[in-house]
């Protein structure tokens, strides 16, 4: 499978992992803080992975589901946003997940699903582009005296697990 990273939260000092035998990428590194002093710029970062997949014919599939798993830590009024899209290459619409969690939070391990806005199905029977893209940001602005931070460690990638396809016919 071809593959290929982007992104101010994936530099290539530190490539995700890929386990395909589990369909899972590991993130060492893609985290965001903010805080009195922290430089702005590190208080968002996204990265995008593209994966080159090959579609049986008769078939196409979506994305149902994402879970992602990390660690995050905020100060009173500060809030933590999450968001995950998908869209195949050559095609102008794209499925968005997102969420937010607000402090006062003391340092803690998470994990968490949510559902893609749309049904995007990919071409039938091709070979296309999943594109899959995560972004994170720390958000202050309520009380900027508070920081926090947030990190993502895995994303996975298959049936029934953390991202959740659906497989139809075409």
């Amino acid at each position: 499978m071809n593959s290929d990273i982007n992104g101010n939260g994936c530099p290539l000092t530190n490539s995700p992992h890929y386990d395909f035998n589990t369909s899972s990428v590991v993130l060492p590194g893609f985290n965001a803080t903010a805080g009195p002093g922290v430089p702005l710029f590190l208080s968002s970062k996204s990265c995008q992975l593209s994966f080159v997949v090959n579609i049986p014919p008769g078939f196409k599939f979506r994305i149902n589901t994402v879970g992602y798993r990390g660690r995050y830590q905020l100060d009173n009024k500060v809030i933590a946003n999450q968001k995950f899209l998908y869209f195949f290459q050559g095609q102008i619409a794209e499925a968005t997940a997102r969420s937010s969690i607000s402090g006062p939070v003391s340092g803690k391990d998470y994990s968490n699903f949510e559902s893609f806005s749309i049904p995007l199905f990919s071409p039938c029977g091709a070979s296309t582009v999943l594109n899959l893209a995560s972004s994170i940001g720390i958000d202050n602005r309520a009380n900027k005296q508070g920081g926090g931070y947030i990190s993502i460690d895995s994303l996975k990638i298959g049936h029934g697990q953390m991202y959740a396809f659906d497989w139809a016919k075409c």
